[in-house]
């Protein structure tokens, strides 16, 4: 888990497959080039160009962050530079190229719906140990810490978004009844899935999209209270106050 690689990608994984998986949607309808054959090989070809898309993103992202940070600071170090930028990119492609599984079969959306989870706990023990170093007595609170704090929120956000939509295309695939239902009305199933998971997660329930089987039933508890926890957290270390923009390794 120190490798510079396998950190880059439990950090930028799960938020690169949400992008490649909205090109995905964004694009599934226009007709596709002469150029990009059919079956199998053409699902490599579009593999090959969403993953490309998403490492360009990856990269300008991180162009335009640094460039905003030496702005505001301008002592202040590019975060994603070198050997770690280039990793980024890797990942990027990587994730994008990953999200053609979710149009092949049933296991492939197993498959990533497994991994993402897995990269979900990585998160969530992430935040716990950073949050438990930032409440110890006289410690003190960056906006770095803040921001990190903010980024492993969204991760979470996006991995359960992820999570919940996998689940409910499994049940669709399978002929089962789906838990949530996010393709009734003509909807979007990821739009749909990122609203719902939004609701859940800021303890909004308008209700009008509700798990309907036991394990959807399972994937709304564990949301809940895992949001109850991380918004805890987040309270009870920002009201101690931020110092200013510290650079420090937390563990």
């Amino acid at each position: 888990m120190d490798s510079l690689f396998v950190r880059v990608w439990l950090t930028h994984f799960v938020p690169a497959f949400f992008v490649g998986a909205v090109f995905l949607l964004a694009f599934k309808d226009l007709p596709a080039p002469r150029l990009i054959p059919t079956g199998g090989a053409g699902d490599l070809v579009k593999a090959v160009l969403n993953g490309a898309v998403v490492s360009l993103a990856v990269l300008l992202f991180h162009r335009l962050r640094d460039r905003r940070m030496r702005h505001l600071w301008p002592d202040a170090s590019a975060a994603y530079a070198g050997s770690r930028l280039r990793c980024a990119v890797l990942v990027g492609f990587l994730a994008g190229a990953a999200d053609i599984l979710l149009t092949l079969s049933e296991w492939g959306v197993l498959f990533l719906a497994l991994l993402i989870l897995f990269v979900l706990l990585w998160n969530l023990r992430a935040f716990t140990r950073r949050s438990v170093a930032l409440l110890r007595p006289g410690s003190e609170i960056s906006w770095e810490d803040v921001n990190e704090l903010l980024r492993i929120y969204l991760a979470t956000l996006i991995g359960f978004t992820l999570v919940n939509a996998a689940v409910d295309g499994l049940h669709v695939l399978a002929g089962n009844t789906p838990p949530f239902n996010f393709t009734s009305g003509g909807g979007e199933p990821f739009l749909n899935a990122l609203y719902y998971t939004v609701v859940t997660m800021t303890t909004l329930g308008f209700g009008d999209i509700v798990p309907r089987t036991w394990d959807g039933k399972v994937l709304l508890i564990i949301q809940s209270l895992t949001s109850y926890f991380m918004f805890a957290f987040m309270i009870g270390i920002i009201t101690r106050g931020v110092t200013g923009a510290g650079s420090r390794d937390r563990g």
